[in-house]
């Protein structure tokens, strides 16, 4: 699951995983049965926004990281 499309804008995807963890930090389990994403899917995506720095994780739960604001921000 990509999160950036070609046009460096995010995904529909992404968009609705960092608008999950915005307000408050959330497992993986809790964002697959939130967003009704397979598990291995939520993993990967989050594993590919922490290493662009668009969420951080803390005790194994993700929440917005600086530059996932900043994407959300320019996808409004």
């Amino acid at each position: 699951m990509a999160c950036v499309n070609g046009n460096g804008k995010l995904t529909q995807s992404a968009k609705n995983i960092l608008q999950a963890v915005e307000n408050s930090p959330k497992s993986p389990a809790d964002l697959s049965r939130e967003l009704a994403i397979p598990m291995f899917k939520i993993r990967s995506s989050m594993r590919d926004m922490a290493s662009m720095g668009l969420v951080q994780e803390t005790e194994g739960a993700y929440q917005l990281a600086p530059g996932g604001k900043k994407m959300l921000d320019k996808s409004n």
